[in-house]
């Protein structure tokens, strides 16, 4: 699922993609926590520093095309959420002119173990968001430009379930949202609200081998979804 500027679709020329890289910000939520995924390099010292998943657009590629491309490299699937966020112009280290960065950012709802298995690259780290250190200033940039635009936009639309697995919880979803706002979340008022919007629908199963009370298991009413993402919301909890 993807959204974005529609000029994206056009090629770009050789002369010019050498000067335009695509930065993704890759979002995963795993263990109650929201991850990004940031590749490892070293400088000339030998030090160990990170950056976002990025790639140069090639000759004859489109904007959407690289982004996609680089997701699937580092997730191997094409089950994600991407969403292009803006151009971001930075000081060019080999000329006068000034580079361009086109930034995304994608929700991956796969387990990172399993994503591990499948694809496994010692140079790339699934990092707490509030965890991350050791960015260059440009990726800073559109690290913090993506998170609040996905701050924004999971109050405004049901983008937030591209991150839970197929089923879940109540729970979780509480979780998600309190983990990417940074808030606390009366537990009643949510499960009230979430549940008229008739945006998931009850599976009949429950949690099993569980020392509490065992929970429902809820997937996306898709129906519901798809209706929903073309109107505003307001999840004000």
């Amino acid at each position: 699922m993807e959204r974005g500027d529609e000029s994206g679709k056009n090629n770009i020329s050789q002369s010019t993609a050498n000067k335009i890289e695509i930065d993704c910000v890759i979002f995963n939520f795993d263990e109650e926590s929201l991850k990004v995924l940031l590749v490892k390099q070293k400088d000339n010292q030998g030090n160990i520093n990170f950056e976002l998943a990025n790639d140069y657009i090639k000759e004859g590629e489109t904007i959407s095309g690289t982004a996609q491309k680089i997701l699937k490299k580092y997730i191997g699937v094409d089950n994600f959420f991407l969403e292009q966020l803006k151009a971001f112009g930075y000081p060019s280290p080999s000329s006068a002119q000034e580079d361009i960065s086109i930034g995304y950012y994608a929700m991956v709802k796969r387990d990172i173990e399993e994503i591990e298995d499948e694809i496994f690259n010692p140079n790339v780290a699934w990092v707490n968001i509030n965890e991350v250190s050791g960015l260059n200033d440009k990726h800073k940039v559109i690290l913090d430009f993506s998170l609040k635009e996905l701050r924004k936009n999971i109050c405004q639309s049901a983008i937030g379930f591209n991150l839970l697995p197929d089923k879940f919880t109540l729970l979780q979803v509480m979780h998600l949202y309190e983990e990417i706002l940074g808030i606390e979340i009366n537990k009643s008022n949510f499960r009230r609200k979430i549940l008229q919007m008739d945006l998931i629908k009850d599976l009949n199963e429950k949690e099993e081998a569980v020392s509490h009370r065992a929970a429902k298991f809820y997937s996306v009413n898709l129906q519901q979804h798809e209706m929903l993402a073309h109107r505003e919301l307001n999840f004000n909890f």
